[in-house]
């Protein structure tokens, strides 16, 4: 650190090795507060994620977790852009103000720190993590089973079907005799809060986004392959000439051969997206105007519910797919929609205490972080977050 800056490294030194009173953890907040320059703690950062990176007890995972956790801490920008995470502790130097919040993210992670857990001077607001893997699925006959808590293996067989979990994806394994006079139907849902992949009888793969379901049958027969979707998923269907895959929504049907592309037709928003990354497939009003359009790669048929009207748009999949990808995308989006997307994946209620604030983010962010890293890293002046008990997110403008 420079010289003058003695105190502060000083202090700094005592915060993380948990030796800091709470008289000494005040002062230093109070120094970082008053514009302590990244340049000033970048030492001091590099030593401290060397030894993090000599301590044998974090796992891998940890050591990546309390990372994005710092990194998020100090954005030079509103949004912070997807980076790759080479060298972390050049990164986590230029995030340090993580102690500005008072939040010891060394104590969240390190078990054995009763020390630091007395001293807290700043209350540190409710930890609300990312979503996760995890949904209900239905079986024809009204069983629900939890895929969060259920081991690998096949746990049910229906028309001859086994259903298979396997590392957090179903797998439908059909038999060799599947001609069955009844169709069986069953549901996979995610709550909010929650994403699953599915491996559909025919070797069709879909994504299943927070807050969505799916409905579809155990085997498919006939012309055509049909499911029905609320919600968003991606869909990488299995080609078929003889056989289109369709896609229904409370508004539209989507028919493809073999493609990948996504579908967000959530009920609570005014319009549908239909975003084609590979192949084409053709979009229809299901009802009202006789509306139809063909999409090549790229585009992304709107549709808009109360108008019924749909318009294509260009260079659309990268923003349509980045859930998929673990990331949000940001580009151009309006906050309320922003908005929406962290109420389903934190499964939180975000309230407006005056108004919702005429503005857009862009760049993207990772949906890992817990929500209060990411209204840090989200941040902007015209704007304030609060979390409160309940899981609800304020916004203040």
């Amino acid at each position: 650190m420079q010289a003058g800056n003695t105190r502060l490294e000083e202090l700094y030194t005592k915060w993380i090795n948990n030796t800091a009173t709470s008289e000494e953890m005040e002062e230093f907040l109070k120094l970082m507060e008053a514009g302590a320059s990244r340049e000033q703690l970048l030492p001091g950062i590099e030593k401290f994620w060397e030894n993090l990176e000599d301590d044998n007890s974090f796992s891998s995972r940890q050591k990546d977790r309390l990372a994005d956790s710092i990194l998020s801490q100090w954005p030079s920008e509103p949004v912070i852009r997807v980076r790759h995470r080479i060298p972390y502790w050049r990164w986590v130097a230029a995030a340090v103000v993580v102690l500005l919040a008072g939040i010891a993210i060394w104590q969240l992670t390190k078990k054995d720190t009763p020390q630091l857990a007395k001293k807290t001077v700043v209350p540190a607001p409710e930890i609300i993590a990312p979503g996760r893997n995890g949904a209900i699925l239905t079986l024809a006959d009204g069983r629900q089973i939890l895929l969060d808590s259920t081991g690998n293996g096949v746990f049910a067989t229906q028309d001859n079907t086994e259903i298979v979990l396997q590392n957090n994806q179903l797998i439908y394994q059909a038999g060799s005799d599947t001609s069955s006079a009844a169709i069986s139907y069953n549901t996979m849902a995610t709550p909010k809060g929650r994403q699953f992949q599915l491996l559909l009888p025919d070797g069709t793969r879909v994504w299943l986004n927070a807050a969505s379901s799916i409905r579809y049958p155990v085997v498919f027969r006939g012309s055509e392959r049909r499911v029905e979707v609320k919600g968003e998923a991606y869909f990488d269907v299995e080609a078929d000439k003889s056989r289109p895959f369709i896609v229904q929504t409370q508004n539209q049907l989507v028919e493809a051969l073999g493609t990948g592309f996504n579908v967000h037709a959530y009920n609570n928003e005014t319009a549908e997206q239909t975003t084609l990354v590979e192949g084409s497939v053709k979009v229809t009003l299901s009802t009202g105007k006789p509306l139809y359009a063909i999409l090549g790669p790229g585009q992304q048929a709107m549709l808009d519910n109360r108008k019924q009207s749909l318009a294509v748009l260009e260079n659309q999949s990268e923003a349509a797919t980045a859930w998929k990808n673990g990331y949000f995308h940001l580009e151009n989006m309006p906050f309320e929609k922003v908005m929406k997307q962290l109420e389903r994946w934190y499964d939180i209620e975000v309230v407006y205490a005056n108004g919702v604030p005429d503005l857009s983010f862009y760049g993207g962010i990772s949906r890992n972080m817990t929500l209060d890293a990411l209204i840090r890293a989200l941040k902007v002046s015209e704007v304030h977050f609060k979390i409160q008990s309940g899981r609800r997110l304020v916004v203040y403008k």
